[in-house]
């Protein structure tokens, strides 16, 4: 997959066509990837690359700068899923004021079909683009035979009922619902970052344990205990997260069974299979010991079978 990064000063980027869908794309959960299903099937059948188009930075944080715009995935985990999905090319777009404005009709013919020369574009029920969201799949149907591309409409992937979609699955997160928020997004949740000191009260109670610093916009699922495989490098090992109540910066904890090594400074990757108990206060160090043990039990017993 090649990566791109335009702004509306960019030539061309595909002057002889390309099937392209558009959108954030943030979790990639099967609603997503249905869109980019559908773009690759395209471009198979018309020869043409098949290319996501994402803004950059998010839109909420250009235009509600201070409202925190929580991410179910980094820049670097949404590369990571789209190369293992075989997309030709994820497009960053510089989004700014001068972007924001565009009309929805300015933006299919400045944008879509201007910069990326689109012959297909597959967009999901739901999404809206240019100035106010006026821009919408039907919209795009009504212009097409006029600027030459074709339009795919996707209906969106159903749990329990209802559409799966980021905001759904954030909204599970951020209220506690762990296990639905991993079913819709068909994945582990992932958190990564960087190993850094913590206290180590881990380590004198005999449980020592690794603080992931996280990306600032994460989104950190709710306190409590959970079943988790850490990654350092190419090897995954099994382990058990404790995510605190009154974190104040973005560090999870996490014991890896079975491990002594040093992984300080070193990049990581956790992902979060399971929540096994909410956060419990303790009234003494040997009844938290006692809990942990019966917790490393459960999780042991959980990840067995993964």
């Amino acid at each position: 997959m090649q990566i791109l990064h335009l702004d509306l000063s960019s030539p061309p980027a595909f002057p002889l066509g390309c099937v392209l869908t558009q959108g954030t794309f943030d979790g990639i959960h099967p609603g997503h990837v249905e869109l980019l299903r559908t773009v690759q099937g395209e471009g198979r059948r018309l020869g043409l690359p098949s290319v996501l188009l994402t803004l950059n930075p998010h839109p909420a944080t250009v235009l509600r700068p201070s409202r925190r715009m929580p991410l179910l995935t980094t820049r670097e985990e949404r590369t990571e899923i789209l190369e293992k999905l075989g997309l030709d090319y994820l497009a960053y777009l510089a989004f700014n004021t001068n972007l924001a404005i565009l009309q929805a009709e300015e933006y299919v013919s400045q944008i879509l079909v201007g910069k990326f020369s689109a012959k297909v574009v597959a967009v999901g029920y739901n999404h809206t683009f240019g100035r106010k969201r006026e821009g919408t799949g039907q919209f795009l149907e009504s212009v097409s035979a006029r600027y030459g591309f074709e339009v795919r409409i996707l209906n969106p992937v159903l749990f329990e009922g209802e559409p799966v979609h980021s905001s759904r699955i954030r909204a599970e997160l951020i209220e506690g619902r762990f296990d639905s928020a991993v079913k819709m997004l068909n994945r582990p949740y992932r958190i990564s970052g960087a190993v850094v000191e913590g206290r180590g009260i881990g380590r004198k109670i005999g449980y020592p344990t690794i603080n992931v610093r996280a990306h600032k916009d994460k989104l950190i699922p709710n306190s409590g205990v959970y079943a988790a495989k850490v990654r350092t490098e190419n090897s995954w090992m099994p382990g058990m997260m404790y995510i605190g109540e009154n974190r104040t910066i973005f560090d999870c904890e996490v014991n890896i069974f079975d491990f002594s090594g040093d992984l300080y400074g070193k990049h990581v990757d956790v992902d979060i299979l399971a929540k096994t108990r909410e956060s419990i206060t303790f009234s003494s160090t040997d009844r938290l010991v006692e809990q942990i043990a019966a917790d490393e039990t459960r999780i042991r017993a959980i990840l067995s079978g993964r």
